[in-house]
């Protein structure tokens, strides 16, 4: 409270007669009557006096110098009964010493203007307990309609006006401000996890700070709550992926399993498995990625995941793999069919198939399960050494004749089978003779023993050929 604040009280009707540094703050209201004041105050008080120490013979030049001398924001006089006037000494003395010198009316006692100043203070002294209050008032209000790590540094972020983030292990939460100063969050079992502030905590203003502080309790107690759901609900879908896997567990069990993991079953659901690093972080990455009605598990090498069906599988796998790389995880991944709880086997079988084929492949990093019907792609899922010992087996005569000779056999019977068998179109292609590709076919079928008239012998060196090629 200002000396202008309580001058300017209409309660009070006090009246200025000499107008001093009104602008000073108050540090109490003090009566007074003793001759020599000065040894009793500290400074910044507002004295009150009815004049009392006249009759001890002391000037009043005197007594206000002392108050003057000890510094004090304000001297009140007290009229005592109605006909009274303030000596003109007195208010002399407080203009010579550029004191504030009010004049107080009979109708107001000293205690009236105590008590108006208690009164301010008190509301002065309780205006942080209050906005702590407020504080933690929003904080449980904002948790009661939603609960979550989330919610708390949204309201922090709102009392602070910057940005404020919780990292915990390989997982952030809000936004992360630049660059980050982290403070440790104190709990059981929370060593790794830490407000990312804009500035240290020291740094901030007391408030700030207060604010922070009130914050890490509720941040810690909706952390190791999120873990602890999430650690029941990872039993669960560990056990609901045994379930689909093992393929004697009923459609019905199959969909109560989901519905309470959070997966409604109102829609296709598929399956997705990536194979990547154990430790990338990809299944946490990749729950982020997808729907929030969906649920992940890692299992050594793979992250499996249910999730509900687009309308293109190919445009999600592609997405989320493209969204993976952005976040640094790399592997392949496997998408199974869309379908209700009793075609989930299938469709995870599907999704691991694919994954597989996928990793075979150095044109992709995700397959569908509709790109699988390509007999060369379930050739790619093979193991590649065994792909080559047979390419070779069927073609082995023809790589021999060409390295010892230089001749194009091989070359030549590629391009044959791609144009489906067409002479003069793979003559064209070679640029020879098609009397010349004649004779080099002749030979391949020499060589192999095999004939190119016959459909099943053409698959069989048009699949050695594509083997030959793959890594």
């Amino acid at each position: 409270m200002l000396v202008e604040d309580l001058l300017s009280d209409p309660a009070l009707a006090l009246d200025v007669r000499v107008s001093g540094r009104v602008r000073r703050p108050i540090r109490w209201v003090h009566t007074i009557e003793v001759a020599d004041p000065g040894r009793f105050l500290r400074g910044g008080e507002v004295v009150l006096t009815a004049g009392v120490w006249r009759a001890s013979g002391v000037p009043a030049e005197r007594f206000v110098a002392d108050l003057a001398a000890a510094d004090v924001a304000a001297v009140g006089f007290g009229l005592v009964t109605a006909g009274d006037e303030v000596p003109p000494e007195f208010v002399a003395a407080a203009a010579e010493h550029g004191l504030t010198c009010f004049v107080v009316p009979v109708a107001v006692p000293f205690v009236q203007i105590v008590e108006t100043f208690v009164s301010v203070k008190r509301a002065e002294w309780e205006r942080p307990l209050r906005r702590h209050l407020d504080q933690h008032d929003a904080i449980v209000a904002a948790l009661r309609h939603r609960r979550g790590v989330a919610t708390v540094l949204r309201i922090l972020v709102s009392q602070l006006g910057m940005p404020v983030a919780l990292r915990s292990g390989g997982t952030v939460t809000g936004e992360v401000p630049e660059p980050p100063h982290p403070l440790p969050l104190i709990g059981e079992g929370l060593a790794d996890a830490e407000i990312l502030l804009p500035r240290p905590l020291p740094d901030l203003d007391v408030d700030a700070q207060a604010a922070v502080v009130r914050a890490m309790p509720f941040l810690a107690l909706e952390l190791e709550r999120e873990r602890a759901v999430r650690a029941t609900e990872l039993r669960y879908a560990w056990e609901l992926f045994e379930w689909i896997q093992g393929g004697t567990t009923s459609a019905a069990t199959l969909a109560t399993r989901l519905r309470s993991l959070g997966v409604g079953t109102d829609r296709p659901i598929a399956a997705l498995v990536l194979r990547t690093d154990p430790d990338s972080g990809a299944a946490d990455r990749l729950r982020r990625l997808l729907d929030p009605g969906s649920v992940v598990v890692e299992r050594g090498p793979e992250v499996l995941a249910l999730t509900p069906a687009p309308r293109s599988m190919a445009e999600l796998a592609g997405s989320l793999h493209a969204g993976l790389q952005r976040a640094g995880v790399h592997g392949h991944l496997g998408a199974g069919s869309p379908g209700g709880a009793a075609e989930l086997r299938l469709s995870l079988l599907q999704a691991r198939h694919a994954a597989e084929a996928a990793a075979a492949r150095e044109s992709s990093g995700w397959l569908t399960y509709e790109q699988l019907h390509s007999p060369t792609l379930l050739l790619a899922a093979q193991d590649p050494d065994l792909l080559a010992a047979t390419a070779k087996a069927v073609l082995g005569p023809i790589l021999e004749h060409d390295e010892r000779r230089g001749g194009d056999l091989l070359p030549s019977l590629a391009v044959f089978l791609d144009s489906g068998g067409r002479w003069q179109e793979s003559a064209q292609a070679l640029h020879v003779h098609i009397n010349t590709l004649r004779h080099r076919m002749r030979r391949v079928e020499e060589l192999t023993g095999r004939s190119l008239a016959s459909t099943q012998d053409r698959v069989d060196l048009f699949l050695a050929l594509r083997a030959l090629n793959l890594p």
